[in-house]
């Protein structure tokens, strides 16, 4: 093709762009109206090969890690994995911004039906290097799973040749929190996501070594897609080899007036009336009724094209008579009736006690669910809730209370321990109350320790900057509350106690965690905080050993010693991640007491794992599809009493559910009942349905109003 480039005001002309330029992702980044150095243009050609064992370990640990948490975890653990349905795919090429650049156009229409049976791999390795695809489709239509079968196939490839890009699978729902550059948001999680260190993160995308598989852009807040559009495009200008494929729901998609710059688009189609029927034909006579009413029921049939909801529709509705099942109502009622229907099959299927009432977990899920939607969260990590998940100011005010006040107690009991004076207590509430001071709201675990000289050097100089200040405020206030020391030694103090804050915050600026960390266990970032708080508490008090000595030879006076070890211990527990278990501790206590979590998290989250609500993937959880999440998110909170007794579960002759604490005394906002009401009338159409239903099973009309109890 013959093009005239504009590259830093020199006009080239009749530049041949042949194969080579095809596969440079259709030569996007050169556009007629954008200037750029030529220097930049060679040096995005170049891909740096791996180099060294070390690094081939690196990248084969971080392959894993993708392989266990999306393969492993959620694609072969998928609810429609086992009985998965060839998806149709259709060209979309109108869905994305062709480059300028080019003359030339492309002779593929949109709108293109690909070959039965062609899967996403062969579409993507057919695109050549510098590939870069967007996949489109309806809620539930199996955008994730494609995304994930594709990268079940690259991790094989790259498995067999480890110099190959690997292939990373991320959700860009968090890029909208601070608005990044996909390069800053990429280094924060592949290190939150994967624990790969950000130095290392920061060199592989510098070295093209990624392939990125970017899913959920609709999860994105919609104030801020067109944003995180921009951004992409503006991330692939810059590093052209990167190969990309990016998800969404293709009516939040298409409302954008911004458009992706990618070499492709597909469309994954709806299945088909056929389709759906031979999906339901494997499933037997247990779903009988759907069969039959999916033959004159539109609305029905709508809702099973979409694989995710049709699978729901085999759980949720198996076993139901016709009579059961709803007729009635508009498409989104009756995918609401649909959601629900599941979640009551679902506390349902296990025989043995549950461990928690049915209420309880409805409202903790709920909580869950709306607070991953509001904050724009699809995985979700027991170390990552934060203060903004309080509901409101007094939570928050109380949050930071406690917290200061916590860090002060043990600081202070800290100082009488080791001292036994009433110096040392002074000492660690002193010590105690100006750390309170200085820490953040924000909850950063201190996850790993690995000494780096570099990075302590670049730390030093700030840490002596705030130490001595620090360490002067110390010894003044030191001095005011107890008569033992003149102004001149309060000072003194300070000044001995400053240099030995500053080296500590010097010690913990070089600390930094291994290239990649291995994260198998929920919450583990805030385990390992607490453990190199002992750590760090015990190498600061050493140091604080040795300052209290010369101190103590400087101006002759007794009790330096345990003094020194006082404040470094102090200072090393609470900035060596002491602070952060502390701030968890206080925010889960806050959350625990207002119900919206239970005491122990993690057996909660297993027992919801259990009945297939949400996932365990490695350490974190999400939920079985964000159409779930989003029908939690959109209920109505579910309110209980906090008591001291026990909740027991139950079912009746007539498979009720019933719940009763130990009293037969159970309270919802109520007055007290024996057992839950059982039946709600439809003021519709005058159906009787089960009392946790919100929708009529006939027309799909709201329900409110109990029928009559037991």
């Amino acid at each position: 093709m013959n093009q005239n480039l504009n590259i830093d005001g020199a006009l080239i002309r009749e530049a041949q762009i042949g194969q080579a330029g095809r596969d440079l992702h259709q030569i996007q980044y050169l556009t007629v109206n954008e200037s750029f150095s030529l220097a930049k243009l060679i040096g995005n050609r170049k891909v740096k090969p791996p180099s060294g064992k070390q690094e081939y370990r690196f990248r084969e640990v971080l392959l894993n890690k993708v392989k266990q948490y999306w393969i492993k975890g959620v694609l072969e653990k998928s609810l429609y994995t086992k009985s998965l349905i060839d998806l149709g795919l259709e060209e979309r090429l109108d869905a994305v911004k062709r480059p300028s650049s080019i003359v030339q156009e492309i002779t593929n229409e949109s709108g293109q039906i690909l070959p039965e049976g062609k899967s996403i791999s062969e579409v993507f390795n057919q695109m050549g290097k510098g590939r870069t695809l967007l996949i489109l489709g309806e809620p539930g239509a199996g955008k994730t799973i494609t995304l994930l079968k594709l990268a079940q196939e690259l991790i094989a490839r790259t498995e067999k040749d480890l110099s190959q890009p690997i292939p990373v699978v991320l959700n860009l729902s968090s890029w909208g929190n601070k608005q990044q550059t996909i390069t800053d948001w990429l280094i924060e999680e592949l290190n939150s996501t994967y624990q790969v260190s950000k130095a290392l993160a920061k060199v592989w995308i510098e070295d093209q070594q990624l392939l990125l598989l970017l899913d959920g852009l609709d999860e994105v807040k919609i104030e801020r897609r067109e944003s995180c559009i921009q951004a992409i495009n503006q991330f692939m200008q810059e590093h052209g080899l990167i190969e990309i494929v990016v998800t969404s729901r293709i009516r939040d998609y298409e409302a954008l007036s911004t458009r992706l710059e990618l070499q492709g688009a597909i469309c994954i189609q709806s299945l088909t009336f056929q389709q759906v029927k031979q999906y339901l034909d494997r499933a037997g006579e247990q779903l009988e009724a759907v069969k039959t009413l999916l033959q004159e029921d539109t609305t029905l049939q709508e809702l099973a094209k979409s694989p995710l909801t049709l699978s729901v529709m085999t759980l949720a509705y198996k076993g139901k008579k016709l009579e059961d099942l709803p007729n009635a109502g508009s498409k989104e009622e009756r995918r609401k009736h649909l959601f629900d229907a599941y979640i009551e099959r679902m506390f349902k299927r296990r025989k043995y006690e549950p461990k928690y009432s049915k209420v309880e977990a409805m409202r903790w899920l709920i909580w869950l669910a709306q607070q991953m939607f509001h904050k724009s969260q699809t995985v979700f990590l027991i170390e990552r809730i934060q203060p903004t998940w309080l509901s409101n100011g007094f939570q928050k005010i109380l949050y930071q209370f406690l917290n200061n006040l916590f860090i002060v107690i043990i600081s202070g009991l800290i100082g009488n321990f080791i001292s036994k004076s009433i110096n040392g207590v002074y000492l660690g509430v002193i010590t105690g109350l100006v750390t309170a001071c200085l820490s953040t709201t924000e909850i950063k675990p201190v996850e790993t320790l690995r000494w780096s000289w570099q990075e302590a050097r670049k730390f030093l100089k700030d840490g002596l900057l705030r130490g001595l200040p620090l360490g002067l405020i110390v010894g003044l206030v030191f001095k005011l509350v107890t008569a033992r020391f003149d102004l001149q030694t309060g000072l003194g103090l300070g000044l001995v106690y400053g240099l030995i804050g500053g080296l500590i915050l010097g010690l913990l600026g070089g600390l930094r965690g291994p290239e990649i960390n291995i994260r198998t266990i929920p919450n583990q970032g805030i385990w390992n905080s607490a453990r190199n708080a002992g750590i760090m508490g015990l190498i600061s008090g050493f140091l604080g050993l040795i300052g209290g000595l010369i101190g103590g030879q400087i101006f002759a006076k007794s009790g330096w010693l345990q003094l020194g070890l006082v404040f470094g211990l102090v200072f090393g527990l609470v900035f060596g991640g002491g602070q952060a278990s502390l701030q968890h501790f206080t925010l889960r206590l806050i959350l625990y007491t207002k119900n919206c979590i239970p005491r122990n998290y993690v057996r909660f989250l297993d027992y919801a794992t259990e009945h297939i609500f949400v996932q365990k993937v490695g350490g974190s959880y999400i939920f079985i599809h964000r159409m779930l999440l989003e029908h939690f998110a959109q209920m109505e909170p579910v309110f209980i009493q906090p008591s001291s007794q026990l909740i027991h579960q139950s079912t009746d002759r007539n498979n009720a559910l019933t719940e009763v604490n130990s009293t037969n005394n159970f309270k919802r906002g109520t007055p007290s009942q024996t057992q839950v009401e059982k039946n709600i009338v439809c003021t519709n159409c005058s159906r009787t349905n089960p009392a946790n239903f919100n929708f009529c099973t006939k027309c799909g009309t709201r329900l409110n109003q109990p029928l009559s109890r037991g």
